[in-house]
């Protein structure tokens, strides 16, 4: 009966449906979720993150956020721990062909027939040869102490001395030195791509900083505007009284009074919005007060660029000749060179030149090192496999990486110079921008000025001289982005020449007059 039941027990498990197993971890995953949902609900952060929105006061210029950057920003000291990591992987190298010395013992406790303590000490030293040998030297010494019995001591000394160097495969400075020496390269490698960075992130400082007198610039400007079309409303309305102008011209130029507020107020938002990423890329709080005052950016909107005339040759050989990416690419090469030679010397057969002097004394009942007459042995070791296959196969690898290594440098040379002419005639474009924007300025300026003298008239409407604002407030705009737009894009043109410099400090000196001076 007993067996009845284990099978209709067992036919009934077997023959549950799908459906079964869906609602059974339905419940059992639902139930962790309101469990775990309870807890989440009542956690807090566990350490207070409380912000003082009464935070002092910060006034910056361009000097100073790019100083404030290089010591803040996330992405900067990321940059520059990762020069300290090579420098660390460097170190690593030279120790591992320096000598090291290492102190090695134990203690143990065992009870068999009798109780007993063992203990060893051993001083070990290991030097790798220039030829790609290493020196191994053991000198120890071992205590045996019986704690029952005759309680007596014994202690023996060891002394070995390892010799193993290689004869043809993995023999060699070359090979024994190969790992330092692109340790030193790599370290090489990214203190250049840090000084790039440095630069470029100069620049994006100076971006976003341009970008944001821009807004400021805007925003002032939208809110001239406003006022400007306000007066330019309550005028109508009079001159509406009068008789002497239609209702709803005086509606079409409260309706361009309201625009004109709406934009002002989206301008508003817009700088204090980029404001506030600022402080964040520049490693203040949000909640912090940044004020902008820049007398020497201002000037910038105030006086005239002066005529772009150098010669792009010259610009371009000094890069060819100076650009640190450039540099880093024909040394790659090079270190491909060296990886060709090794995978070369990898195809040869393994044949290692072994040596040992080594001497265990008696065990003696005080600790005295006895090295007379050490036993004394040498010998060589073989392998030779049959198929070479994996190391045919990484020889051919190291001698394609090696085209293309040469292949990715010719290309970084046309890149370099495609980049520098790009830049140029991006510069040139920006320039002659600048130069039309200034000219459509002065003359929405005097379009301005006439229309309101034929709309006293009654030779001019509304509309007209609505639209004449509109294209004055659109021409004032156009040459600050045109002013803006030609700083940045001389920066971009100096980095791509190497010819942007940093200062002790690591960041550009930000002075933007002295760079225009010098076109």
């Amino acid at each position: 009966m007993k067996i009845y039941y284990f099978f209709l027990i067992l036919i009934i498990f077997a023959s549950c449906s799908p459906r079964f197993y869906e609602s059974s971890v339905d419940r059992e995953v639902y139930e962790i979720i309101d469990k775990k949902l309870e807890k989440v609900k009542k956690e807090k952060m566990p350490i207070k993150l409380n912000e003082d929105v009464k935070s002092e006061t910060v006034i910056l210029n361009l000097k100073n956020a790019l100083i404030f950057a290089s010591n803040k920003n996330k992405d900067y000291q990321t940059a520059k721990e990762n020069v300290y990591l090579k420098v660390l992987d460097l170190i690593y190298q030279r120790y591992l062909l320096s000598g090291r010395t290492t102190i090695i013992g134990d203690v143990k406790w065992n009870k068999d027939v009798d109780e007993k303590i063992t203990s060893k000490l051993n001083l070990n030293l290991i030097q790798a040869l220039s030829t790609s040998g290493q020196i191994t030297i053991d000198i120890g010494e071992m205590l045996l102490k019986y704690l029952t019995g005759d309680k007596k001591k014994a202690f023996q000394s060891i002394f070995s001395l390892n010799l193993f160097q290689p004869l043809f495969r993995g023999a060699g400075k070359k090979i024994a030195i190969e790992n330092l020496i692109q340790s030193e390269r790599e370290v090489v490698y990214q203190i250049r791509d840090f000084l790039r960075y440095q630069k470029n992130f100069s620049i994006e400082i100076t971006r976003d900083y341009l970008n944001l007198i821009l807004y400021k610039k805007r925003m002032e400007n939208y809110y001239t505007n406003y006022i400007n079309l306000k007066t330019t409303r309550e005028r109508v309305e009079m001159l509406s009284e009068a008789g002497r102008i239609a209702p709803f011209q005086v509606d079409q130029a409260r309706q361009n009074e309201y625009s004109a507020y709406q934009r002002w107020i989206d301008a508003q938002n817009l700088y204090f919005t980029s404001l506030n990423s600022f402080k964040i890329k520049l490693g203040f709080s949000p909640s912090i007060n940044l004020l902008l005052e820049d007398r020497e950016i201002e000037i910038l909107f105030e006086k005239p660029i002066p005529d772009v005339k150098f010669n792009i040759s010259d610009y371009l050989n000094y890069a060819l000749e100076n650009r640190l990416d450039l540099i880093t690419e024909y040394e790659k090469v090079e270190d491909a060179q060296r990886k060709v030679e090794i995978a070369l010397n990898n195809i040869k057969n393994e044949i290692n030149l072994i040596g040992q002097v080594e001497k265990i004394s008696e065990e003696k009942e005080k600790p005295i090192f006895d090295f007379s007459n050490p036993e004394v042995s040498a010998g060589i070791e073989f392998k030779f496999p049959l198929s070479k296959i994996p190391q045919r196969n990484e020889y051919k690898k190291a001698l394609i990486n090696y085209e293309r290594a040469k292949r990715n440098f010719e290309r970084k040379i046309d890149t370099v110079k495609k980049e520098i002419i790009d830049s140029y005639r991006n510069l040139i474009s920006a320039y002659q921008s600048y130069n039309i924007q200034l000219t459509s300025l002065k003359l929405a300026e005097r379009r301005v000025e006439s229309t309101d003298l034929l709309l006293q008239a009654g030779r001019a409407s509304m509309r007209d001289l609505l639209e004449s604002e509109e294209a004055y407030l659109i021409a004032k705009n156009n040459v600050a982005n045109s002013i803006v737009n030609f700083i940045l894009e001389y920066l971009n043109f100096l980095y791509l020449t190497e010819k942007l410099e940093l200062d002790e400090k690591g960041v550009w000196k930000g002075d933007i007059n002295e760079i225009l001076e010098n076109i």
